[in-house]
């Protein structure tokens, strides 16, 4: 049945293939039904699945001078090159400044130095407020009722304020922004409505309201909206993405066709199964059954260790054990965790056992110190008014004379640079000796000069004649390979920029534009790390599949996470975040747990994730659990004790569990070894006996 008009839900289940559903949808459009592709409006996540788009499409299409029409990118690329286009409708200049989380961050710590403001929050704490405020849309829409926020409001407007000054926006401002422009410039939002008649969203769980908003003003006009999504793989809401977006498609879209998919081409059937065992348990859902024509495989594989380093050195000999066995290389192998702070104790042992591995999410490219500064004179040449990127610049010669600039720019109400511009006028003012006036006056004298090259000379040879400024004036502790790598880079996106049939842009707006966004996707395939081990937290897993997968810290508190217990819709986005996890793996999946682990120092007792017992017990094998009681008066529960005699298990009996408390057994299955309780806090469990400590309440 071919469908191309009008509000579409495709459900697309984990290994499903959601990706080629959009580009051929795409290519179809075009050669087939002959729409424009300048009228096709495709937006993804991350950069990595929208050049992973890009090229799909490109191989199918005939003629690809029709696939250069195609508006085709991350949400964040897309709306920030439309605003670079519209900016002057908002009162910013089209070279404005993306700030990254840091740069926020540095922000905000001059505004609480500066207000008396009396706050438990810190910086980090309110840039995370700030975003989500924003991605909300709070102060878009309503004004902020509560009192006991007022603190906050005065923060806000304070940010909001400096940014503007700077004509600098953070990731959250570029949908934020958009939004403003298509509610306050109708006459914009027509613009668009005309050119975008066909819109197609890849991942449409992950969309927040900000996101939401700007996609259904979008598509009011031609209503035809494609979107792809699986609710099941929602895990995102701590950045605002809100599931009911997906849930309740069929009611924002009237009509709305919905399709399933729900083959999965990626792993063997033992983990498909295992995976909808666990998925069944969320109420919130929309029903879908997965299923695969792969082999059986084996059963996932659960390990009870006796500590964390007991877990990580069963982990590093597996690996070795199974790598001996196959085929496999170590590239193929991933451990996932729910916090970072689990991957210390897995990196030694894979030291020990001379395992190469890679941790995603460490340390990268844009905070080392060195590139930061370098970056500071790039974004300061395109936008002079960045005083975030000024200041790290003229801090660097004098710590002192950044707080009187400061003073004197807030009291003359000039911006930072016009302050240092007209040096000689407030060298007095300042009081700054000569060396330090001379200083500034050269720093300027450079900025203007390459600023008057920014149009017309590309952004490698801009980013070369600030290396030789850098190594020259202000920065004798550096050398030429400390810039290399990022000059490399530069070189790299002017060259693909040229190879493009309108030549691109190869600017050092659009490099640095392109760089800031690229630091917004959770991935960035920057190194060559070929054949080595991925270790990452399960929300960076998304989207990747391995052949073998480790989920690591199944316990109670750790995963799911201690705060969740007590909110319902918080413990159904951790098991969708297991069921991601389980998901990642093609051929076997190890999950592993440790009955102690050290938490802020001390030694704490774990139960097994109720998520190992939510797995049904036909896809499962158990390894190396032994339950010695703590105390010998307590009567045990277990299916076995260690003498391996069978205790009196029946229906009635009260018992307490260490995690949901009182509770009566109200059911038995497969030959005892499941009882179904009804705890008198948490509702009816299923409880795997042979895992789960449970006592006689009496």
């Amino acid at each position: 049945m071919e469908t191309i008009n009008g509000p579409i839900l495709v459900i697309a289940g984990a290994g499903s293939g959601k990706t080629r559903v959009i580009t051929h949808r795409i290519v179809h459009m075009i050669q087939e039904i002959g729409i424009s592709p300048s009228n096709i409006l495709a937006l993804t996540f991350t950069k990595k699945a929208a050049n992973e788009m890009k090229n799909r499409i490109s191989n199918m299409m005939t003629n690809q001078i029709n696939f250069d029409q195609i508006t085709l990118g991350t949400f964040h690329s897309v709306f920030s090159s439309l605003l670079r286009k519209e900016s002057h409708w908002l009162g910013f200049k089209s070279n404005y400044t993306i700030y990254d989380h840091k740069d926020s961050e540095n922000v905000i710590k001059k505004i609480l130095k500066e207000v008396d403001i009396n706050t438990s929050l810190n910086y980090k704490e309110i840039r995370i407020k700030i975003s989500e405020y924003k991605n909300n849309l709070y102060y878009f829409n309503k004004e902020l009722e509560d009192k006991k926020l007022d603190f906050f409001t005065k923060i806000y407007k304070s940010y909001i304020k400096r940014c503007f000054q700077s004509n600098a926006l953070d990731f959250d401002d570029i949908l934020l922004h958009t939004n403003y422009l298509f509610f306050y410039f109708p006459n914009i939002l027509k613009k668009y409505q005309k050119k975008f008649k066909y819109i197609l969203i890849d991942e449409y769980q992950d969309t927040n309201l900000s996101q939401y908003t700007i996609i259904k003003n979008l598509v009011s006009k031609h209503k035809n909206l494609f979107v792809v999504g699986d609710d099941a793989q929602s895990i995102y809401s701590f950045r605002g993405a809100n599931i009911s977006n997906i849930l309740n498609f069929h009611i924002d879209y009237k009509n709305a066709k919905i399709f399933r998919l729900e083959q999965n081409y990626r792993s063997t059937n033992h983990i498909v199964q295992a995976s909808n065992s666990i998925i069944s348990f969320n109420k919130n859902q929309i029903f879908k059954k997965i299923w695969t024509n792969n082999e059986k495989g084996e059963k996932i594989r659960i390990y009870c260790a006796s500590s964390e380093l007991e877990e990580a050195q069963y982990i590093a000999s597996s690996i070795l054990s199974i790598k001996n066995k196959t085929n496999l290389r170590y590239e193929n192998f991933a451990i996932l965790y729910r916090s970072n702070r689990q991957s210390h104790i897995i990196e030694s042992s894979l030291k020990k056992k001379k395992i190469p591995y890679r941790i995603y999410g460490s340390i990268s490219l844009e905070n080392r110190k060195e590139i930061r500064d370098f970056l500071a004179y790039l974004r300061v040449i395109v936008n002079p008014n960045d005083e975030e990127s000024l200041l790290r610049i003229v801090k660097k010669g004098n710590q002192k004379i950044v707080k009187n600039i400061l003073s004197l720019s807030k009291k003359k109400e000039n911006t930072v640079y016009d302050i240092i511009k007209n040096i000689e006028n407030y060298q007095s003012l300042l009081r700054i000796n000569n060396k330090t006036k001379n200083r500034l006056i050269n720093l300027t004298y450079a900025i203007e000069k390459l600023h008057i090259n920014v149009k017309q000379d590309n952004a490698y040879i801009i980013a070369k004649n600030v290396v030789s400024f850098l190594l020259k004036e202000n920065y004798k502790n550096y050398n030429y390979e400390d810039f290399q790598y990022i000059l490399d880079n530069i070189f790299q996106y002017v060259k693909e920029q040229k190879e493009l049939k309108d030549n691109g842009d190869t600017s050092l707006f659009g490099f640095l534009q392109c760089f800031y966004l690229e630091i917004n996707d959770d991935i960035n395939d920057e190194e060559d790390e070929k054949n080595k081990v991925s270790l990452m937290t399960v929300h960076l897993s998304k989207g990747l599949e391995f052949s073998i997968v480790f989920i690591t810290g199944l316990e109670e508190n750790l995963f799911p996470s201690k705060s969740d217990f007590e909110n319902q819709f918080k413990i159904e986005e951790e098991r969708r975040l297991f069921y991601v996890a389980l998901t990642r793996a093609q051929k076997e999946a190890i999950l592993t747990y440790a009955k102690y682990r050290f938490i802020w120092g001390k030694k704490k007792e774990n139960t097994p994730s109720r998520f190992i017992n939510e797995l049904n017990k036909n896809f499962i094998n158990i390894e190396n659990y032994e339950y010695i009681p703590e105390k010998k008066e307590i009567h045990s529960l277990n299916h076995e004790d260690k003498n391996s005699k069978c205790l009196e298990i029946k229906k009635g009996i009260k018992v307490f569990h260490k995690n949901f408390g009182v509770g009566t057994i109200v059911k038995l299955q497969n030959q005892n070894q499941i009882a179904l309780i009804k705890f008198q806090k948490s509702g009816e469990r299923r409880i795997l006996l042979k895992l789960d400590k449970l006592v006689i309440y009496s």
